[in-house]
């Protein structure tokens, strides 16, 4: 299995780190652009933020044709995360997981579950899904 295609910082792995645009205040995830999406500035300059662990569904959609070797169906989303503090929120496309397909619907608050992708030799890289949060199902 190959690494992630960008390199993500160890202080990653466990958190929800995003990039906030000094310019306009858009939020990069899960990497800075060298140009920012929401006003064009190039080389954008950004500041970490610390984005909370629970989101709201934007939208979804449930895939059911995929490969043989990937599990269906496969509901993913686009989830608005808010930052700790105040600032917009970062858009996150991600796999809803350990949910039930009926409890999906736009407006739903999930949570950030983060688990253990592989190891590449000096430490584990980790990921999460999107999950209904326990006990609110």
């Amino acid at each position: 299995m190959s690494g992630p295609r960008y390199h993500r910082p160890k202080r990653q792995d466990q958190r929800l780190v995003a990039f906030e645009c000094q310019s306009c205040g858009w939020v990069s995830y899960p990497e800075r652009k060298r140009t920012c999406k929401g006003c064009s500035a190039a080389p954008a300059e950004y500041e970490e933020v610390q984005l909370q662990e629970r989101g709201e569904i934007k939208t979804f959609v449930v895939q059911h044709y995929l490969p043989d070797d990937i599990e269906t169906p496969q509901p993913v989303a686009i989830v608005d995360v808010p930052q700790v503090g105040d600032g917009e929120p970062a858009r996150i496309y991600g796999l809803l997981a350990e949910s039930e397909l009926d409890e999906l619907e736009v407006g739903r608050e999930v949570e950030a579950r983060f688990r253990e992708l592989f190891d590449d030799g000096d430490r584990p890289i980790n990921s999460f899904k999107f999950a209904v949060p326990r006990g609110e199902k």
